[in-house]
């Protein structure tokens, strides 16, 4: 997720997708149609001042496309999600943050590392040695 003007995510398509929905429209959704890459609108208040959102939910595709370009290059900061329960999604999301650095010439972006499925810890395949790794 990128931070207006693109919020990305990546860790796929289940889980992005199911995120996304909740963020955008706070319903958990019934149904999930998969996709490759789609894209939101929406509007925020952050700090009581609105803020407009371009969100790019990947849907874990590592591959680089022309529309992830452009929401890295725009993006004022960057969200990355991951499943705690797989450990390809987090190594997914490790790629994905080298993307945005190669892309933006900088490792000076702010970027927030999101770990989903915390609930589901007998399932975990990521300890959080691994992600201070990240």
């Amino acid at each position: 997720l990128a931070l207006s003007p693109g919020l990305e995510c990546s860790g796929g398509s289940q889980l992005t997708a199911t995120m996304t929905m909740q963020f955008i429209s706070h319903q958990f959704p019934d149904y999930h149609d998969p996709t490759i890459e789609d894209a939101y609108k929406t509007q925020v208040r952050i700090d009581n001042e609105p803020a407009y959102l371009d969100i790019l939910d990947t849907a874990g595709q590592a591959e680089f496309t022309a529309m992830r370009e452009q929401y890295m290059r725009g993006g004022e900061g960057f969200i990355i999600c991951y499943s705690v329960t797989d450990r390809q999604s987090f190594q997914e999301a490790a790629k994905f943050k080298e993307l945005i650095f190669q892309v933006r010439h900088t490792y000076e972006i702010p970027l927030v590392l999101v770990g989903n499925k915390i609930d589901l810890e007998q399932f975990r395949q990521v300890s959080s040695f691994g992600r201070k790794e990240f």
